[in-house]
């Protein structure tokens, strides 16, 4: 068959038996097997997406927007899809490669996957160019620098030479001598350098001789992926069926260590170099509950919840929380101890806050209009039970019990108040206000996100219950109810994406998903919320915008992107949220030091031959374990590695609920759906009494699939099989292609989705499908 021929094939009708191979904006601060495999894109309401592109421009303006730099650099250089990157500390200017012609389609990706190096490949005169930007640290005459590497590769797949430019903008430094001219079937390489950010300091910037003396492009490219590699060692580690994921949470700490100054954590770089009380908070737990422990006595000393842009009370509410979290991970009693007063002082301001009706927490204007908000009060709980531990774990019981006398009296004016509410107004679901419904208000607002504030921000259902905390009343009960009912009133778009401050999405979309883990129905809500972001509104390679008002086709491909945001890109309390709840639905310590294991584990994940791992996971006392799921048919597998949780492990799979026929260890309770770990065991095979089900979305096209991913020769069958299909690419060779991936391509909107043939043997037997 050739590269070009399409052959409709339909779907198999049942899914193959036996093994196959597989502000908070809040108020945003006010600041193929064929051409068609029998497919059709699934699609949403007209006037939601933007499909036209932004105008091709090298500006802290763009839509498309990344960072590159070096961990702790003051000015990270910030990255657009046309190889463009803008110079700041002083220079203010942007390095732009003119061989850049706007092509109708280009690929924009981190290199390796995960690292720092944003890579944007085109096609331009027959033959395909490269331009790879990285940074790295460079130390010239005792001063440090970052300085960014650039390479324009140049790769002749004509049967004529071809003279290509890549025509550099002033600043950048060329490193070698290739010429401009590429033979038939050769490649050119091209490299530069450009000093970009001093850290800070304002010494002069290094001479150009001594730039290009301070090593090659390789060179430079070897420790960059060397270092983040280091770096990213000292964290969980996470294998999942999905390694877009991997790659993104990868990418998601890398670049939190270059949004921040030194060891002072940030939000962003364009838009919101600062940072604000509450976002410090979750950022930090959340390196904290990574295992990124190597700066956090400094950044709880610097930690103030006064010195913010803006004092949001509930930077005040949650303060107790981060520090709860390292004494858990570390057990560094004496140092919590010393700073036990600021954590005091922090708590009690709760009590004293709680100056609302029937005791509740005080009004804010923290959803685009003073309110009695129900996420406020969710956060002075969190506060509190996170206060209750870290009293309790430093021999404080008067103050532990005045925690917990707090959070009852707290909880039940909250009961007492929503339960007015909801029966006054027969709602069903958690009222953005504890006093009216969200009708009067942004929570009622057309696709406006904040219906689910409560969800993530508040931080009680998910994180409430790990540390213990007494829960009841409608927040703890309508969890399930109020997803649904937010979900249904979003107009005109897609499943698992929450809404924008309006528009379609956010960069906390998947942190929306943390309460769906305390709940019954939408336990995995979380990884689907994240892979949406990153099949349809990154805006740079696994960079959001905090808030995404569109979101359409441009010349970026594949999937669809960002083309307006708010706030920064990248936002890293957007990125933090996300990397948390993806690490929580796959392990989680309890305060009593029981591990929650798999509670957010999507169902496809269950299929046969997927595994889904989390290693190195910081517990209690400072050690580490690990978590390997495995599945086939009805049997699920766990097997436990590193230190013993020292109170045992919970293992949790949504699966389990009412489905439990048996377990080769642990306690039973398949109504509950959990089997209960012993300290010290290391494995448990789990029977299901119904293996997972799984539904076909549907075909392939496996020709829009190659081409979207710049193999522009599309599709192409090499044999007789079902695993002969390869793309072609733009040199007419022919690569190897990723079947989960085309599915993903052809149903954006579907969670989790992939692939399965039915018969090996026959090459139109591929579907796509999902649980």
């Amino acid at each position: 068959m050739s590269p070009s021929t399409s052959t409709p094939l339909p779907p198999p009708t049942a899914f193959p038996a036996g093994p196959t191979r597989p502000p908070r904006s809040r108020t945003l601060r006010r600041r193929a097997l064929s051409a068609a495999l029998g497919l059709a894109l699934v699609g949403f309401a007209a006037g939601v997406q933007t499909l036209d592109a932004a105008p091709a421009r090298a500006a802290t303006t763009q839509v498309d927007s990344a960072v590159i730099g070096w961990d702790g650099d003051k000015d990270a250089a910030i990255a657009h899809r046309d190889g463009s990157f803008d110079i700041r500390d002083g220079k203010n200017t942007t390095a732009r490669f003119g061989i850049y012609n706007n092509p109708g389609s280009l690929q924009w990706t981190n290199a390796g996957g995960y690292y720092p190096a944003l890579v944007t490949t085109f096609q331009r005169d027959n033959t395909t160019v490269t331009i790879t930007n990285f940074g790295d640290k460079v130390t010239i005459g005792g001063h440090d620098y970052v300085a960014v590497y650039s390479r324009v590769t140049v790769a002749n797949h004509d049967t004529v030479a071809h003279t290509e430019d890549p025509a550099p903008s002033s600043g950048p430094i060329a490193l070698n001598s290739a010429g401009s001219t590429v033979q038939p079937g050769r490649t050119v390489a091209h490299d530069y350098v450009v000093a970009v950010d001093r850290f800070g300091a304002t010494y002069g910037w290094p001479s150009d001789s001594s730039l290009t003396a301070a090593g090659s492009y390789d060179a430079h490219y070897a420790h960059m992926t060397a270092y983040w590699d280091g770096r990213l060692g000292q964290i969980a580690q996470l294998g999942l069926p999905d390694p877009r994921l991997v790659n993104a949470y990868k990418a998601g700490m890398i670049y939190g260590e270059i949004v921040k100054d030194g060891t002072a954590l940030d939000v962003g770089e364009n838009g919101y170099d600062q940072v604000w009380n509450h976002d410090l908070i979750g950022i930090l737990v959340n390196r904290f509950a990574q295992g990124d422990l190597a700066d956090a006595r400094t950044q709880l000393t610097r930690l103030d919840p006064n010195d913010s842009p803006a004092n949001y009370d509930d930077g005040h509410w949650t303060f107790p929380w981060p520090w709860a979290v390292y004494l858990q991970k570390t057990g560094d009693t004496a140092f919590v101890q010393s700073n036990f007063g600021r954590i005091r002082t922090e708590a009690h301001r709760i009590q004293a806050d709680a100056t609302g009706p029937g005791g509740v927490m005080k009004a804010t204007n923290d959803i685009d209009s003073q309110g009695y908000w129900t996420v406020d009060n969710a956060e002075a709980l969190m506060g509190l039970a996170a206060y209750r531990y870290v009293a309790a774990g430093v021999g404080d019981t008067a103050e532990a019990n005045w925690a917990q006398q707090t959070y009852t009296t707290l909880l039940n004016a909250v009961n007492a108040a929503l339960t007015t509410t909801i029966n006054a107004h027969h709602l069903s679901y958690i009222p953005c206000a504890l006093d009216a419904p969200n009708d009067g208000n942004a929570c009622g607002q057309q696709n406006n996100a904040n219906w689910a504030a409560l969800f993530l921000f508040g931080r009680w259902n998910w994180d409430g219950y790990l540390f213990g905390a007494q829960q009841n009343g409608p927040m703890a009960t309508m969890v399930d109810a109020t997803y649904d009912n937010g979900f249904a009133r979003l107009a005109g778009l897609p499943a698992h994406t929450y809404g924008g401050y309006t528009g379609f999405s956010t960069g906390y979309n998947a942190g929306y998903g943390e309460a769906g883990l305390a709940s019954a129905d939408h336990r995995a809500e979380g990884v689907y919320d994240y892979q949406f972001m990153i099949t349809n509104s990154q805006s740079g390679p696994f960079s959001w915008w905090e808030g995404i008002p569109t979101a359409g086709t441009t010349n970026w491909s594949p999937g669809t992107h960002a083309t307006a945001g708010t706030g920064s890109s990248p936002h890293m309390w957007g990125q933090a949220n996300a990397s948390k709840v993806l690490l929580d639905s796959l392990v989680a310590e309890k305060a009593d030091g029981q591990v929650v294991v798999g509670r957010g584990v999507p169902t496809e994940w269950l299929r046969s031959g997927a595994t889904t791992s989390a290693t190195n996971v910081p517990i209690a006392g400072g050690h580490r374990m690990g978590a390997t799921v495995t599945s086939s048919g009805s049997t699920v597998t766990l097997t436990l590695s590193g230190d013993a949780p020292a109170g045992g492990v919970s293992f949790q799979l949504p699966s389990f609920a009412g489905n439990i026929a048996s377990a080769t260890a642990g306690r039973v309770n398949s109504a509950a759906g959990t089997v209960t770990l012993a300290a010290g065991t290391t494995s448990t095979t789990v029977t299901l009494v119904q293996p997972p089900a799984f539904h076909s979305s549907g075909g392939l096209d496996l020709n829009g699939y190659c081409t979207s991913i710049g193999d522009t020769g599309g599709v192409s069958l090499d044999g007789t099989t079902a695993y002969d299909w390869h793309c072609v690419a733009p040199d007419g060779s022919h690569v190897s292609m990723d079947m989960d991936d085309a599915c993903t391509y052809g149903y954006p909107y579907t969670a989790s989705v992939f692939s399965r043939t039915s018969d090996v043997t026959d090459p139109a037997s591929w579907a796509c499908w999902h649980s």
